[in-house]
């Protein structure tokens, strides 16, 4: 479901965070002042509940949001290491292909410009609508990446006293490995569990607002709009770096994209 809000621009993906948190805000006004009648309390008399309450639930919602906004950096900056590890894997294996006979070099080299093309083409669409590490679709560059170790193993006997060879074989395996780390942090993200904890404190603290400041309606509506407010900045950054590969600020495969313009 959070997919679609990662792909909207930046500038939309805030709007709707907020406009959802203040749909949230007006229900959470009502429902409080409609369950303060009902008690049986003047919607004017000052309600017994301590501030301290919104305190503990705002510094709770800030310390779940740091710890959620550290998982997903990091996630991003494996992601991107995956990705820079995988480039330099294949442009390594370009200049170490040299050292073949000159059948080999060109069958490996038309073998990593395909797998090139099809991470581009292929796996980088996919990662961008949320696609799982078990897609089919990511099989498509498996195969070409492992086809080409298979015909390197294959000529070891031939070609294995070549300087290079071990060296290319290395850097091909290394490739393999970058890309699976690469396609685990492209659904790498915030659990089901940390949203429903975000949103349970969040709204805690919403709710404590509003009580304490039920005697007037005017501060009522600051108090908890100021506090939608912030806690929609905290949304919007973590669903803005949410997914590595996904949306606006997402990595890009430009590290690939260099290697077919060489």
């Amino acid at each position: 479901m959070f997919i679609l809000f990662h792909q909207l621009p930046l500038l939309q993906l805030f709007a709707v965070v907020f406009l959802i948190s203040l749909a949230i805000c007006w229900l959470f006004i009502g429902t409080v002042r409609a369950g303060v009648r009902m008690a049986g309390f003047s919607p004017t008399e000052m309600l017994p509940i301590r501030d301290s309450i919104i305190g503990a639930c705002t510094t709770v919602f800030a310390l779940i949001v740091a710890f959620t906004a550290a998982g997903i950096w990091n996630d991003a900056l494996n992601a991107r290491n995956a990705v820079q590890r995988e480039a330099d894997a294949l442009e390594n294996a370009s200049v170490l292909v040299a050292g073949l006979p000159t059948e080999v070099q060109t069958a490996i080299r038309n073998d990593i410009r395909a797998y090139v093309t099809s991470v581009i083409t292929i796996d980088w669409p996919e990662m961008a609508k949320g696609g799982t590490i078990e897609d089919p679709v990511f099989d498509h560059s498996g195969k070409i990446l492992v086809d080409m170790i298979e015909r390197l193993s294959s000529q070891q006997v031939s070609l294995g006293q070549l300087a290079t060879f071990v060296p290319l074989q290395n850097q091909l395996l290394e490739t393999r490995h970058a890309r699976l780390a690469r396609l685990a942090a492209s659904n790498a993200g915030t659990t089901w569990a940390q949203w429903i904890a975000m949103f349970i404190i969040s709204t805690s603290a919403l709710t404590a607002i509003a009580i304490c400041n039920t005697h007037s309606l005017r501060m009522q509506v600051v108090a908890t709009h100021l506090y939608v407010l912030v806690a929609s900045a905290a949304y919007f950054v973590i669903l803005a770096h949410d997914r590595p590969f996904i949306g606006a600020i997402s990595v890009k495969p430009l590290a690939f994209q260099s290697l077919i313009e060489k």
